[in-house]
């Protein structure tokens, strides 16, 4: 059974139109990476997560036809985000590439997990370690 989300949850004043740098260790602690459902007119439900997915506002995970189903979807598009989001990526920076690993909140720094000469040296690296990427 997938994790249960809040349904309709009251959200911070102005929840979805600030800047996810902007936001308090508090509003973070309590909402990032915590997906949670908004009834619609119609009686589906709007999942939305706290993420990063965007910059501003929390992140459309899609609509579900019921709140099963909302748990299902919720679990499933949040999972495929941290995949993405854990993902090593490339950093040129003078003369050397580093592999970064981006922050996962907006209160934490992004992560070197290694530096190297060149691109194919970086690369190669990734192949060893990730071969998902």
């Amino acid at each position: 059974m997938p994790n249960r989300i809040t349904l309709d949850p009251k959200l911070p004043k102005a929840f979805d139109a600030t800047p996810n740098d902007a936001r308090s260790k508090t509003q973070l602690d309590a909402w990032w990476d915590r997906p949670y459902g908004v009834t619609l007119s119609d009686g589906r439900i709007e999942v939305r997560c706290l993420n990063g997915g965007a910059w501003d506002r929390s992140t459309h995970l899609g609509i579900a036809d019921d709140y099963d189903a909302a748990c299902a979807l919720a679990e499933a598009k949040q999972a495929e985000w941290l995949k993405f989001r854990e993902r090593p990526c490339l950093l040129f920076d003078e003369g050397q590439v580093l592999v970064m690993r981006q922050a996962q909140r907006p209160d934490e720094a992004q992560q070197q997990l290694a530096a190297f000469p060149s691109a194919d040296a970086a690369n190669a690296y990734l192949r060893a370690n990730f071969p998902e990427v």
